[in-house]
């Protein structure tokens, strides 16, 4: 059969013009009237238009996040990519007047857990251990000796605080472990010994009573105070000039990095940055002086024993009477400031033992009456009332009796006729009752109160402004309600008496009456007392001001007083007289002796030096160490040797 082929496929070709002339359009002829019509290119143009600013939309968005925002959303990828981990940084190191440290960072090893790889945290942020991290902390409290409930209390709360932070679980490790651990890491997975930055105190048991401690912040810091915009974990100061500095010397956390993945579970190593070195704290205390301040008040104790005392404590304080610069500043019984920043037991027992109480500085905190050493304050505010002039003559008598009450004079066979000077040198009790009855009798009507208002101008009777933490403000009786509620007692003219030798209800620290002597020496500027002197920050060094806290007017006549206190440690009747007897450099001071019943009376000395040109002001206090001249003014007399460098002397 044929197999008849197909045609070929016809090929048309159409025409490009229509008859009549008329064009072949790519459109149908429904249609032919909307063509490039005005609303034709209306609508076409909308849609261009559409179209652009979609366009531009994009490429603006594209611009805003590469160009404006980059910088935002690169950090926000890089945070995913790592955690910020808070560490704890150096802290600002503090040095004496010659540059001598005193304290400052050093590292301390430690042994971290690795919290991530030991457990993990439940949704409400609290940490958990796994089973293997079970078994390996029950390996670790078997070797250390330490309960496992305890180690995971302290992972627990460090993970709270920076929970991709390292956890230490023990803070201060023996070497015996250290080593033994550094040499089977493989025994202790997820545990690594590490260094961390800690207080350093090269001068061991040294400056407890002005360096201060330091401690994590706590709750109730953090709601209120200087602290209250600290981070929970951060070390703060507590005490001392590291509480009052600490915003110079702590800078807070070192914001370190740590790589995780997806899953925010640690992929790497911690980062740390270089740390910046925070600026160092100058002090006033000459650490030379300090130790020979130590040391003499040591001596004077021994002496009050000697003399048959029981003396519980004391205290001693020097200070430059122009610029309330605290050269020295000792207070005993005292503690190991090394120990109590290391062992955190050995503290507990320094805050628990009621009896000695050595946390207390006795210098700025102890308040005591102040026998004869209130004198020349009683004085100055007699002369400025215009109560007497240094020449007005008055009775010295063994007695002198108000109303039904009298009161006796040490001396009890004195009779004589005496001046202020002359008064204040050999420091006759009835001729100071005679000035308290005379200033009452001035104007009955205040009571003696000219006393109080003398002595709260020269800094008595209020916090001194120091910055250093406890001061305490004393007590200056005044007449009202409250003498009356704590004496049970009204206040009359015998309490006036009493006060103008510095007994009765009055209390004063030794900082207070070293202020109070400075102002009767420098013209009337009552100080403000500091221990800090200058901020040192990159080499450059800065003195921290420190304004007076007022000037008074002092009477013309205060010359006379500065004068009887330098013959009674010069003049053979002077009640100092044969402890500074041929001393190089001339001292004038006040003895004071102040009834402490039942026990022994407490010993004051009050004093400053050279006379002429006053460089230092020294007061020292000895509890019951009985009269001034046996415990308290031999313990000046040391504080001076070693101020001026004499030996033997």
């Amino acid at each position: 059969m044929a197999i008849s082929r197909p045609e070929p496929r016809r090929r048309l070709k159409l025409p490009r013009n229509l008859p009549g002339g008329r064009r072949l359009q790519p459109y149908s002829r429904a249609d032919a009237p909307y063509f490039r019509s005005p609303n034709f290119y209306v609508r076409v143009g909308g849609l261009a238009i559409v179209v652009a600013a979609g366009l531009s939309l994009l490429l603006l968005r594209a611009w805003s996040i590469q160009v404006l925002h980059g910088k935002q959303y690169a950090k926000a990828a890089h945070r995913q990519a790592f955690r910020t981990v808070p560490l704890l940084g150096l802290r600002g190191a503090i040095v004496d007047d010659r540059g001598r440290l005193l304290a400052g960072t050093t590292g301390q090893v430690v042994i971290d857990a690795d919290a991530a790889s030991l457990g993990s945290r439940d949704e409400h942020g609290r940490w958990h251990p796994s089973a293997a991290g079970l078994v390996a902390l029950h390996r670790l409290s078997k070797l250390t000796g330490r309960r496992r409930s305890v180690l995971i209390a302290r992972i627990r709360a460090d993970v709270f605080h920076a929970p991709f932070a390292p956890a230490v679980v023990i803070a201060k490790p023996t070497a015996v472990l250290t080593a033994y651990m550094q040499e089977r890491p493989n025994l202790f997975p997820g545990f690594k010994v590490e260094a961390e930055a800690m207080r350093s105190y090269p001068q061991g048991a040294f400056g407890s009573e002005f360096l201060g401690l330091l401690g994590q912040v706590n709750k109730d810091e953090l709601k209120s105070g200087p602290y209250k915009h600290a981070q929970p974990g951060e070390v703060v100061g507590q005490s001392g000039v590291e509480y009052a500095y600490d915003h110079l010397l702590n800078k807070g956390f070192v914001r370190a990095k740590i790589p995780v993945d997806s899953m925010g579970r640690i992929a790497g190593p911690l980062r740390e940055p270089r740390q910046k070195q925070p600026p160092t704290l100058q002090l006033s205390i000459d650490m030379r002086l300090e130790k020979a301040a130590q040391n003499a008040l040591a001596y004077g104790m021994e002496q009050a024993r000697a003399t048959g005392h029981s003396p519980t404590g004391g205290s001693a304080v020097a200070i430059d009477p122009w610029t309330g610069a605290i050269k020295a500043i000792v207070s005993y019984p005292t503690f190991d400031q090394k120990q109590a920043a290391d062992n955190p037991s050995y503290y507990s027992r320094l805050l628990h033992e009621a009896y000695t109480t050595p946390t207390l500085n006795r210098a700025i905190s102890g308040v005591y009456p102040t026998g004869s050493t209130f004198k020349p304050i009683i004085s100055e505010a007699a002369l400025s009332g215009g109560i007497i002039t240094p020449s007005t003559p008055q009775a010295c008598t063994g007695s002198f009796t108000l109303g039904d009450h009298t009161f006796f004079n040490v001396e009890r066979g004195a009779d004589e006729t005496m001046d202020l000077p002359t008064a204040l040198e050999q420091s006759c009790d009835t001729w100071f009752y005679r000035l308290g009855a005379r200033i009452w009798d001035a104007d009955p009507a205040r009571k003696a109160t000219l006393i109080q208002t003398w002595a709260r101008k020269l800094g008595l009777g209020a916090r001194p402004p120091v910055d250093l933490t406890g001061a305490s403000a004393g007590y200056l009786p005044m007449p009202g309600k409250h003498f009356e509620s704590i004496s049970g007692t009204p206040y009359t003219e015998g309490q006036a008496v009493n006060l103008a030798i510095g007994q009765g209800a009055l209390q004063v620290s030794p900082l207070q009456l070293a202020v109070a002597y400075s102002a009767l020496i420098n013209g009337g500027k009552v100080l403000r007392p500091h221990v800090a002197e200058a901020v040192i920050r990159d080499g450059v060094r800065r003195m921290i001001p420190f304004k007076p806290v007022r000037r008074v007017k002092l009477s013309p006549y205060t010359s006379a007083i500065r004068q009887g206190l330098y013959e009674a440690a010069n003049d053979p009747s002077g009640t100092s007289f044969p402890v500074f007897a041929g001393f190089p450099h001339k001292v004038a001071g006040k003895t004071g002796t102040a009834e402490a019943p039942p026990r022994d009376d407490h010993s004051w000395y009050a004093s400053w030096a050279p006379y002429n040109s006053p460089k230092l002001v020294v007061v020292a206090m000895i509890e019951h160490g009985g009269f001034g001249a046996q415990a308290a003014a031999p313990t000046v007399r040391r504080i001076y040797q070693a101020y001026f460098h004499l030996h033997g002397s």
